[in-house]
């Protein structure tokens, strides 16, 4: 008995290692590439992660806030990570890949953990575990910083799952305390993270199987009870003080898709194939996949989704008393999928890769306890092992090769406009990233490309306004900006440059204006700041101390606000 457990014991440490190993080997070549897309709003830009005190806007306000920007995301959790990430290492990119691929590596192996402990079969949980590590699907979540949310989210999940089972277990209360508050954090980090209670629910089948269904059922919903109630205090602070813009449809208005129900469930059906494809076959990966609306029950890969959705709940009904498990790994993917499908609420895409990162579990599950079944029963071990060596090593190095397709972002972005030309945000970002790089030309070219295929955004706009001021041609980049703001009467950083050309040309009058104007539509502590140095600019010392009595009332924690009022006082 000594030597069994002693076997296990070193079997288990040697898995531990192994995925520890492979987790850094394989994500080693992403550690120094550079922040971008959705990184300068969330990191760069974003003022509020820069300063503590800043802290509990994370929990009332939406997660761009900081940058000056509205987003009907609420994640706290994640501007907790950013916050303590800028504190320890500001906009160096190591530290914030170093987070999500230690988070990465966690949950792989945290994912172990509860699959053999659901499975009962080791040598299975660590496949499923060693499949989801290495599968270049979760770069999207992983190698893109700002994809934090889901490999965050996923470890509060995994803790949860971990406390429901110890509550099960043991009946002690403390796992209960714990279990709601990983959820909470959870509920923080991504919104998806809501259908957590549907897979304890499924967990809880497993582990009540001497129960009749009416009593697994009761005895179930009794442990979930506090989490259901957490749910529903959630959704209701997300359809009222936490609304940013309409958490029930993520579009900024009502369109054909948002309104036809059949639409987008045809649409989720189109979906399937290409989530199955890129599971199995993740060649042609790229973030802003461009997915025509279905017109008709016919298209070939709606017909295909349903084919796939039907086989997949035939599994799941005929497995779901006597091999349980494989109906487990149906159900977990379908529940997963569903908060991102578009099927109740419309989402603002219509496929990502990321969406995968915790469903594709479930697919990988039925998949080895099915070959397990097969080798066992026609002796299929060496063709069956030959087969996952080639298919583990195919995405490793597919995941190697994705990770450094992220490292350049013009490349990256040229990349995507191949096969999405009309992607009003790659064609934003592709100037934005050769603007750095100071390839003007090719930045002048992305704006106005972007400029064309959405004429009423504001920030392609304003990033050429930018451009041309660098450039000195002040007048242009004066149109730019007005042209910005009759776009968005809030858009606050067109206003800033505005009075900065003004200003630069002593016409402090014009400049107050600008800013005056701004104050008329909304009102910011930075934008009196600056109202505030105009008139000082002046020598009109009761006016500038006026805007800065203003600028801390809004912004009281302020030290550069306190310190110019010391000095203005003097």
């Amino acid at each position: 008995m000594e030597k069994i457990l002693k076997f296990h014991l070193n079997k288990t440490i040697a898995i531990i290692v192994s995925l520890i190993l492979l987790g850094f080997l394989l994500y080693f070549n992403s550690f120094h590439n550079s922040l971008f897309w959705d990184d300068y709003d969330g990191i760069l830009n974003n003022a509020y992660i820069k300063n503590f005190q800043y802290w509990p806007k994370f929990f009332t306000e939406n997660l761009i806030a900081g940058a000056g920007f509205l987003s009907d995301y609420w994640r706290p959790m994640v501007l907790m990570v950013f916050s303590f990430g800028w504190h320890l290492w500001q906009d160096n990119p190591v530290g914030y890949h170093f987070i999500n691929i230690l988070f990465h590596i966690a949950n792989s192996l945290l994912l172990f953990f509860i699959l053999r402990k659901l499975f009962k079969k080791e040598n299975i949980a660590f496949l499923v575990a060693l499949i989801f590590l290495i599968h270049p699907l979760q770069t999207e979540a992983i190698t893109y910083v700002s994809g934090i949310a889901d490999p965050l989210s996923t470890l509060f999940i995994f803790l949860v799952i971990i406390s429901f089972i110890k509550l099960i277990e043991t009946k002690i209360k403390i796992f209960g305390i714990v279990m709601v508050i990983f959820y909470i954090f959870s509920l923080m980090s991504k919104e998806t993270a809501i259908m957590t209670p549907a897979i304890l629910f499924l967990i809880g089948w497993f582990y009540f199987d001497n129960l009749l269904s009416k009593e697994k059922i009761k005895k179930i919903i009794v442990y979930l009870l506090p989490l259901i109630m957490i749910a529903f205090i959630y959704v209701g602070l997300r359809l009222t003080i936490l609304n940013f813009q309409n958490t029930l449809n993520l579009y900024t208005e009502e369109n054909f898709f948002t309104q036809r129900f059949d639409l987008r469930l045809l649409t989720f059906f189109k979906t399937i194939p290409l989530y199955f494809n890129f599971m199995f076959f993740p060649i042609d990966l790229q973030m802003e996949r461009q997915l025509l609306i279905p017109k008709s029950i016919f298209e070939p890969l709606v017909i295909g989704g349903i084919i796939i959705i039907i086989l997949l709940g035939i599994l799941i009904i005929k497995n779901f008393k006597n091999y349980y498990a494989v109906s487990f790994g149906g159900l977990w993917f379908f529940i997963l999928l569903l908060p991102v499908s578009n099927i109740f609420i419309p989402i603002s895409g219509l496929i990502y890769e990321h969406w995968l990162y915790l469903p594709l579990i479930g697919i990988f599950s039925i998949i080895f306890l099915t070959a397990d079944y097969l080798i066992s029963k026609y002796k299929l071990k060496k063709i069956g092992l030959v087969v996952l060596i080639v298919f583990l090593i195919f995405l490793s190095f597919r995941t190697i090769l994705r990770n450094s397709e992220w490292s350049n972002p013009v490349s990256f972005y040229q990349q995507i406009i191949k096969h999405n030309p009309n992607s009003y945000r790659v064609w934003n970002n592709l100037g934005i990233e050769a603007e750095k790089r100071y390839n003007f030309d090719l930045a002048k070219r992305a704006y106005e490309k972007a400029i064309l295929i959405q004429e009423d955004n504001p920030i392609a706009y304003h990033n050429l306004g930018v451009l041309l001021f660098k450039e000195g041609d002040l007048e242009k980049a004066k149109w730019y900006f007005k042209k910005a703001i009759e776009e968005d009467k809030e858009f606050f950083y067109s206003y800033l440059f505005l009075a900065k050309i003004y200003w630069s040309n002593h016409q402090l009058d014009k400049a107050i204006e600008v800013l005056q104007n701004y104050l008329k539509v909304t009102e910011r502590a930075d934008i009196y700041f600056v109202l505030s140095q105009l008139y000082k600019e002046e020598n009109n010392k009761e006016e500038s101390i006026k805007n800065l009595f203003q600028a801390l009332r809004l912004d009281p924690q302020n030290t550069l606000y306190h310190q110019e009022m010391e000095l203005l006082q003097r």
